[in-house]
């Protein structure tokens, strides 16, 4: 069951509106223009944390302090790391990448389809 106060206020809220600015905005679709820009801050920090990791996590330097360390074996494996975090970097940039180009495309085909709308129905719109 619908909360008949909260419908009301919802109508009134689409139709003052319609009078202050002669459109309704759809407002989810007006947010979707600051994503790509968010994704990329997100990247960004995804960059400094694999970074980070290979060059703070993945160093060979505390395994070899001497020929004849027990864990000198290991420095070997901080290379593999480093090459490990490189390709989950790479797949994650990726990703973002598509996430962020299917985002855009999006964005642009609802805007066109708004403005479609806004010419064949100018009252609707």
């Amino acid at each position: 069951m619908t909360d008949h106060s909260s419908t009301t206020d919802a109508v009134v809220a689409v139709l003052t509106d319609l009078v202050d600015d002669g459109d309704i905005d759809i407002t989810s679709w007006t947010d979707l223009d600051g994503l790509p820009g968010d994704i990329d801050v997100l990247a960004a920090q995804a960059h400094e944390i694999f970074e980070h990791a290979r060059t703070w996590v993945c160093q060979r330097a505390g395994f070899e302090p001497s020929p004849v360390c027990l864990l000198s074996p290991l420095a070997e494996l901080m290379d593999i790391f480093a090459q490990g975090f490189t390709e989950v970097e790479q797949i994650a940039v990726a990703d973002w990448r598509s996430i962020r180009d299917a985002v855009v495309a999006t964005t642009a085909d609802l805007k066109a389809v708004d403005q479609m709308v806004a010419d064949w129905l100018p009252v609707v719109a």
